[in-house]
């Protein structure tokens, strides 16, 4: 089992009234039409050698859930629990933005 983590040396906030919003959007299909699509809002900040990224709804959970206690297996069980999608796409989301991160180094995964 490789068990992902943060890289301690990425500063990160969350940004609450941000996620707040895409949260209420997220769970009121509805309010898409008015406000856009609000989950590709930025709702973690992180910093690493100077460089700013921002993560949408979905990589800020994907991030938050990366505290060394968890394989991609168990991660993605967490967020079928909050997010109402296709499982093999969400697989395919939660892959591709891990091996994104791992590759920055903002992401390490222990086996």
């Amino acid at each position: 089992m490789a068990i992902l983590k943060r890289n301690p040396d990425v500063h990160w906030r969350v940004e609450a009234h941000r996620e707040e919003k895409a949260m209420e959007v997220l769970a009121d299909p509805e309010r898409t039409s008015e406000d856009g699509d609000m989950t590709d809002l930025g709702t973690v900040t992180l910093l690493s050698g100077g460089v700013m990224h921002q993560l949408n709804l979905l990589g800020a959970e994907i991030w938050k859930l990366c505290d060394g206690t968890r394989d991609r297996g168990q991660i993605l069980r967490e967020l079928l629990d909050v997010f109402e999608v296709d499982e093999g796409t969400l697989k395919q989301d939660l892959e591709a933005f891990l091996d994104d991160m791992i590759g920055r180094g903002l992401i390490h995964e222990k086996r």
